[in-house]
């Protein structure tokens, strides 16, 4: 039987642990055998890991140094032996893949272009069997670094419940807009949100906005906005669970994204799902291949008029709204499920050598940490980190 093993470096709220929870729920549907092994105690959606029957393994990083929670994962890892293992994301989990014994297939995944392609990929090359890259774009930026390396590409996937309904059609109320993610800018290019509201005030597009998550610019934004708070015009909404996530999308007509850069992203495919239409700053990621004339926007990332002629086109014509709103769901529906992503991933693990009785040895010797050297990763490092791992201990 395969088992499979997500090794991360963590599994906080966040693209690259929904994808996780998506990936391994999928499969433990299809009667595969799954686990996930996190190098740091937070678990946001501890319950929904539980509740699709997947363990995950975590380590306090507060209370252990990196060598000890290395060597505990590895001995939950050599328990559960793994036919395969993926390293999910941060260096840590690509430095587990040096620990793997001869026949166990080693698999790196790479989420995005910064700087993973260019130093992950060529630094574990020796301790990677493949590559899986979430966009196409990536996979070219691999090969062009080593037209031998083996590197698939594996479109992203969502777990679409068959009753689940779509957004309520909007003949003539205020386009109601959203975006839902990180309040971060270098990646999600957020500060452009103040742009575009002007750009939407001129045009005088009638509108409300749900700013929907968490994250370091929100002081900024809610200052920038504050007279189209203080109008209704803008609402940042409560946190809410993840299960209530999805009925809070389909209260919506248009999805956002300003992003600099994404893998992803996740939260493409489900707004789509719901029916939402997208306008969404065109960058290499999955928006170019997602989004077509016929279901959405792509406009220039860093242009706020951009994003307000594609609202002032679907605000104007609401039927081009609606139909624009069915292509979407249909888009991904019929392409973009968790269970096709994971046949997928399944597909790929079918080609690569494996050896159902690997041996493991009972215990490893932690290494270097790649590419982390001089004085914290050297030999005194290692002294300091023992010293701080005994005050620990000691520590009531």
């Amino acid at each position: 039987m395969m088992r499979i093993a997500f090794v991360t470096g963590g599994v906080p709220l966040g693209g690259a642990t929904t994808f996780t929870l998506f990936l391994a729920a999928a499969l433990r549907r299809m009667d595969v055998s799954v686990e996930v092994f996190s190098f740091t105690a937070g678990n946001p959606l501890a319950e929904e890991f539980l509740e699709a029957g997947i363990t995950v393994h975590t380590e306090d990083e507060n209370r252990l140094i990196y060598e000890d929670r290395l060597q505990n994962l590895y001995a939950k890892l050599r328990a559960f032996k793994p036919t395969s293992v993926f390293a999910v994301i941060g260096n840590e989990a690509f430095e587990m893949l040096r620990y793997m014994p001869s026949g166990v297939s080693r698999i790196g995944i790479i989420h995005d272009g910064l700087m993973q392609p260019r130093i992950l990929g060529p630094r574990y090359r020796h301790a990677l069997d493949h590559l899986v890259v979430v966009a196409a774009y990536l996979r070219n930026e691999i090969k062009a670094l080593d037209p031998q390396f083996p590197c698939t590409y594996l479109m992203h996937g969502i777990p679409i419940p068959a009753r689940t309904a779509p957004r309520s059609p909007n003949l003539n109320k205020p386009l109601r807009l959203l975006y839902y993610g990180r309040f971060e800018n270098s990646s999600k290019g957020v500060r452009l949100f103040p742009d575009i509201v002007a750009a939407l005030k001129r045009r005088q597009i009638p509108f409300v906005w749900t700013i929907h998550g968490h994250g370091p610019e929100e002081g900024f934004l809610k200052a920038a906005l504050a007279p189209e708070i203080q109008q209704g015009r803008i609402i940042f909404s409560k946190p809410v669970g993840y299960e209530q996530l999805s009925e809070l999308v389909r209260n919506h007509d248009v999805y956002l994204l300003t992003s600099n850069h994404e893998g992803g992203p996740l939260t493409l495919l489900e707004a789509m799902s719901a029916g939402l239409v997208p306008v969404c700053g065109d960058i290499p990621c999955l928006i170019q291949e997602v989004i077509t004339p016929d279901n959405g926007f792509r406009v220039p990332r860093d242009k706020p008029d951009a994003y307000a002629a594609a609202i002032a086109a679907l605000n104007t014509d609401r039927a081009l709204l609606e139909r624009f709103s069915s292509a979407a769901r249909k888009t991904v529906t019929e392409h973009y499920s968790a269970r096709s992503m994971a046949q997928r991933y399944l597909s790929l693990l079918e080609s690569l050598p494996a050896d159902r009785h690997a041996v493991w040895p009972e215990e490893i010797e932690p290494l270097p940490i790649l590419g982390q050297h001089g004085f914290r990763y050297g030999f005194w490092g290692r002294k300091i980190r023992r010293l701080m791992r005994n005050l620990v201990a000691v520590r009531p």
